[in-house]
């Protein structure tokens, strides 16, 4: 399975505010987000399956959380650990962490890919995307979006892959010399 996460976040790591995203609604991200994650199974934490953002998958959508009588709707499906969640999309090609910052932070270590949608400025929030080593991961994609009449931030979409170990190594190797 290739693990990939999916974010928007503002400069200072911000992800969500009372439950809610912390900015205006902004139409080319949501579009986005659509477009990456479509056909794939998504996972998520109870707090984000909470929030009134939601976003779900046809294909499939696991809530985690601790709680064991937890109740959801039709599409989607509980389980009691990350790792649980795992094991019941392991044949799949392709699985999306939604968040919140509880999940990605468990994520992180193991994701492939990292979708994040970096929103040009700093929110209130409560919530926050975990910081990462960018030296284990390459930068693939970067496509900036100004603020516009819809759109009251400009941001910038990237894509980061996880480095092969090798070229790990050899960094290491190359630093320590």
């Amino acid at each position: 399975m290739h693990l990939s996460l999916i974010a928007a976040l503002g400069q200072n790591r911000a992800i969500g505010l009372k439950g809610r995203l912390p900015w205006p609604h902004l139409p080319a991200d949501w579009a986005n987000l659509h477009a990456v994650t479509a056909g794939c199974k998504m996972i998520m934490g109870r707090k984000s399956y909470d929030t009134p953002d939601r976003v779900w998958s046809p294909q499939g959508n696991l809530v985690v959380t601790r709680q064991l009588d937890y109740v959801v709707e039709p599409g989607f499906e509980v389980v009691h650990s990350f790792e649980e969640a795992l094991a019941r999309y392991a044949d799949e090609d392709e699985v999306f962490v939604l968040g919140g910052e509880e999940i990605f932070r468990e994520a992180l270590p193991l994701a492939d890919t990292l979708h994040l949608t970096l929103i040009h400025a700093d929110f209130e929030a409560d919530a926050f995307f975990p910081g990462f080593n960018d030296e284990n991961f390459a930068e693939t994609s970067r496509r900036d979006h100004p603020a516009d009449e819809e759109h009251a931030y400009a941001f910038t979409f990237l894509v980061y892959e996880r480095k092969p170990e090798w070229v790990l190594v050899e960094q290491e190797v190359v630093a320590k010399g």
